[in-house]
């Protein structure tokens, strides 16, 4: 048995997605994040405290709600790729890519043949986008992360590469790529970042491609980003840390 990819769905039929971020391996939260009602929730196991042992019960709970289910996986490899959707994830981010080559890898290793070179051998993929190669490699997402100024080179070659679905940017990375310190979009002042920022948005746009940020959904949406990641479980956590001890003057 099998359903669509909401996510994608979504996307292609012209809506924006919001989502949320899990970094600290707790299954829990990620019941809580997709019980909230947003439209994905992606599980870093770049940077995230995620190893591999637990990523399977943290899928398993953002089965429970609607958020399409996601990881960033730690690097281009096929194998951490195969793993992460053999586990159930409906979509990959994957990092630092910074040519075509590297994005049509990352494609291949997401897609069964003839549309790519992912082994076969779902598990628990099977009760999600389920069991038919043909059916999973149109539904399956595969976004790349443009963080470089060599990314940035390269951006119409990267978001054309076929079985790229999109580019999620990383502006922290992004702009220590291009001599400034590690930001969020949000924060940021540097005009070179905020260029290159748009330089990604404008080639997945003329390439019908989703474009993806961390940032505030509202004002991100409206700058034509589809996807945006309103935050992580431990954001929130050190945000409402801060506001407490701003209304109650700090613990004891």
């Amino acid at each position: 048995m099998s359903r669509p990819n909401r996510l994608r769905d979504r996307l292609s039929g012209g809506g924006n997605a919001t989502g949320l971020s899990c970094v600290l391996g707790d299954a829990q939260i990620a019941e809580e994040f997709t019980m909230a009602g947003y439209d994905y929730v992606y599980l870093d196991q770049q940077h995230g405290l995620i190893p591999a042992e637990r990523l399977v019960s943290m899928l398993r709970a953002l089965a429970r709600g609607s958020a399409t289910p996601l990881v960033r996986v730690a690097g281009n490899d096929p194998t951490l790729i195969g793993q992460a959707l053999d586990a159930g994830a409906e979509g990959v981010i994957v990092p630092m890519v910074e040519d075509a080559d590297a994005a049509a890898r990352a494609a291949a290793a997401c897609r069964y043949f003839p549309d790519g070179t992912r082994s076969w051998g779902p598990i628990r993929a099977t009760h999600g986008l389920g069991g038919d190669p043909a059916t999973v490699n149109g539904q399956v997402m595969c976004l790349v992360m443009i963080e470089t100024a060599a990314g940035v080179a390269d951006v119409d070659a990267i978001v054309s590469t076929p079985g790229v679905d999109g580019v999620y940017i990383g502006p922290a990375d992004l702009s220590v790529s291009l001599g400034g310190a590690p930001t969020g979009i949000e924060a940021a002042t540097d005009p070179a970042l905020h260029d290159a920022v748009r330089s990604i948005r404008e080639s997945c746009t003329r390439h019908g491609k989703v474009t993806a940020i961390t940032g505030t959904p509202a004002t991100r949406h409206a700058d034509g980003f589809g996807m945006v990641t309103a935050g992580s479980d431990i954001g929130f956590i050190r945000a409402s840390l801060a506001a407490l001890a701003h209304t109650s003057g700090g613990p004891a």
